[in-house]
């Protein structure tokens, strides 16, 4: 891509890969999933999903890096959603597996690992990191998915525990309290706006609470293996991303009847 125009801004966020914008392009350094996940980006574009960045050109620029639409809106992170985003949050997801519903990725595909993909059946293509610091509210309303590279194939279920479970903010009572988040039956209620917003049947509602708990032990885990955690560990930011999940999912257990009497 040629220099000239703004200087690169270093954007808040992109996991473990920097993210820079200039001017209306947002640019980040490949990975080899990096061509199968402009092919996705290009097909919910075609099929007139909105809730995601368009890729600029073939998706690369002259230096091979990726190159999307920045996208305008704001964020909550490390704050709750309001309860109108926190609906538009499952309907987000609703739109997302419908349109990749339809998606056939190539022989040649390459999806970053991801522990999700081992938990139930994966009949659709989804963000697959569906925490609060990756969306956005747009001006208009609606919400969108930003920093697509875990994107694969995944059980639509599971991507909705995901998202229920880190976007009600599902934490130990200790770090609610830190944070200033609101009450368990407070939170309980954002994940039924979330379900609601998703149009979640009730036979899958009775099995959503289940779920969220172990989506939160698998991601602990999956945190544990990644940050290479072993009793001689002192990787207090490795140590915290296993700990914070473990007590979620132990808070979750806690509040079984809470969160069950909300979605009912």
């Amino acid at each position: 891509m040629s220099q000239d125009g703004p200087p690169d801004e270093a954007l808040a966020g992109g996991g473990r890969t920097p993210v820079f914008r200039r001017g209306d392009v947002v640019r980040r350094r490949p990975g080899p999933w990096s061509r199968t996940v402009a092919g996705l980006l290009r097909h919910l574009d075609l099929v007139g999903f909105a809730g995601a960045p368009r890729i600029v050109g073939d998706g690369f620029d002259d230096d091979g890096w990726e190159t999307v639409t920045f996208l305008d809106g704001w964020s909550a992170h490390p704050g709750c959603w309001p309860d109108e985003q926190l609906h538009q949050v499952g309907v987000l997801l609703a739109d997302l597996h419908a349109a990749t519903s339809t998606y056939r990725p190539p022989d040649e595909a390459t999806w970053q690992t991801w522990f999700g993909r081992g938990i139930g059946s994966a009949t659709v293509v989804g963000h697959c990191d569906t925490g609060p610091w990756n969306l956005l509210a747009r001006p208009d309303g609606d919400m969108a998915l930003i920093d697509w590279e875990t994107a694969g194939p995944v059980d639509p279920l599971v991507e909705l525990a995901q998202a229920c479970w880190l976007n009600a903010q599902l934490h130990d009572d200790d770090i609610a309290e830190r944070q200033g988040l609101p009450s368990p039956e407070a939170r309980a209620a954002m994940v039924r706006l979330i379900a609601d917003g998703y149009g979640l049947g009730r036979d899958a509602r009775a099995g959503l609470v289940d779920l969220m708990i172990e989506v939160a032990v698998q991601d602990a885990a999956d945190q544990a293996r990644q940050g290479r955690v072993t009793p001689d560990s002192g990787d207090v930011e490795a140590l915290w991303a296993v700990t914070w999940r473990v007590r979620s999912a132990a808070w979750m257990l806690r509040h079984r009847r809470v969160l069950h009497r909300a979605l009912a």
